[in-house]
């Protein structure tokens, strides 16, 4: 793997990855397994160690031993590179954060921007451009919570498999929400 792109790109946000990795990646983690790799039976992503799914990042390793060994350090700048500034969590209210980025990391970040941008009243399209840029300042957290719970029902009426993931979805999206940093 090839840690030093995403740890230049960390260095160039230093004082937002530090607030990441210090604040949100750990309270993320007790919700992901943390360093335990695992894989749960009809979860796309595969295998799975500090929330980073193998199938999803296939790319970033050599093979699958090189990810088996995969250290929490590394798994944190990986996160902050490809889901929270990916998502643009940087750009949120303080209090908006941490969910928001749980969102991008739980639900995959084009989701999570859709999401955000049906909070701020632009075009769910998950493409974040100069409007959706301008309306960032304004999501709520709260309005994140009831989107994505929405979004979690929607999915397991259309899809019955689904069901068996919905408890732990609600829950997760719950303790999030309820956690004062």
């Amino acid at each position: 793997m090839n840690i030093h792109y995403y740890i230049n790109i960390a260095n160039k946000h230093r004082q937002e990855f530090q607030l990441f990795k210090n604040s949100f990646f750990p309270i993320v983690m007790k919700w992901e397994g943390g360093e335990k790799l695992h894989k749960v039976s009809g979860d796309s992503g595969g295998w799975t160690l500090f929330g980073i799914s193998y199938n999803n990042n296939k790319g970033l390793f050599v093979d699958f031993n090189d990810f088996k060994d995969t250290t929490r350090a590394e798994a944190s700048y990986i996160a902050f590179v490809k889901y929270y500034l990916a998502s643009k969590a940087h750009l949120l209210p303080h209090s908006a954060k941490l969910y928001y980025f749980d969102m991008a990391y739980n639900m995959g970040v084009s989701r999570a921007i859709k999401i955000m941008q049906k909070c701020v009243g632009v075009k769910a399209d998950g493409i974040i451009g100069p409007i959706t840029i301008s309306k960032m300042k304004h999501v709520s957290e709260k309005c994140l919570m009831i989107e994505r719970n929405s979004f979690y029902n929607r999915l397991v009426t259309k899809n019955y498999k689904f069901n068996k993931f919905i408890k732990g979805w609600l829950n997760r999206s719950k303790s999030i929400y309820d956690f004062k940093y």
